[in-house]
């Protein structure tokens, strides 16, 4: 039963060996997460990015519209310069200008806005009708770093990452099932090595035992 039971103490171990390694150091550095100052600590981009779906999902486009002044689209938004975001029902297909004034052109919509990003009417457009203005392109490095940024924000506290990693946030619906295992995994290791912890110290003490037996039946044979 022993043999048995060192066995799959040893599988247990080495299955639920990883898991335990992310719990503790995830719990040590939340423990330490004031002297760390990770409430303040930012992370942003990467895998990061995905898995909080702070990424865009498809690739930011835009069109000039000034000296350094762009309308981007990116995903269902559209930034005018520094103005909060627009939401579209579908993708941008074209800007057009009308006098002070800039028309969105999307599948079924046609958005008229000012120059500072406020809407002034949403018509509803004939999918098949043609498309006037000056349809999207590329963005220059500059501007699509300052889109991701403002699309991503100021990014996420260390600590909450932390935190989502220990209980398995992190990895979706199936991450706290994985983590609340490798715990269940760790109470059976640890109760598993104190059942044969204490087996073996009953039998080296029977052991001892009857080698004293042993030896005072020799001595007195004698």
């Amino acid at each position: 039963m022993n043999r048995t039971l060192f066995r799959w103490h040893r599988r247990i171990g080495i299955t639920s060996a990883l898991f335990v390694l992310v719990l503790a150091v995830t719990g040590l550095l939340l423990l330490l997460s004031s002297p760390l100052k990770l409430d303040t600590k930012k992370i942003r981009g990467g895998w990061i990015a995905n898995a909080y779906h702070l990424a865009p999902q498809t690739e930011p486009i835009g069109v000039e519209i000034g000296s350094g002044v762009w309308i981007v689209s990116i995903d269902n938004l559209v930034y005018i310069d520094k103005a909060p975001p627009i939401i579209l029902s579908s993708p941008l297909l074209a800007v057009a200008k009308q006098e002070s004034m800039f028309e969105l052109v999307t599948h079924n919509e046609l958005i008229v806005v000012l120059p500072d990003g406020q809407i002034v009417e949403r018509l509803t457009r004939n999918s098949e009708a043609p498309i006037n203005g000056l349809k999207p392109s590329q963005l220059p490095a500059n501007i699509l770093a300052q889109t991701l940024r403002r699309y991503s924000g100021e990014g996420l506290p260390a600590s909450r990452v932390l935190l989502d990693i220990h209980t398995g946030r992190i990895f979706g619906k199936l991450g706290p099932w994985i983590m609340g295992l490798s715990s269940l995994l760790l109470i059976a290791l640890s109760l598993s090595g104190i059942f044969m912890w204490s087996t073996a110290g009953k039998r080296r003490r029977r052991r001892e035992r009857l080698e004293k037996q042993a030896s005072k039946r020799a001595d007195q044979s004698e």
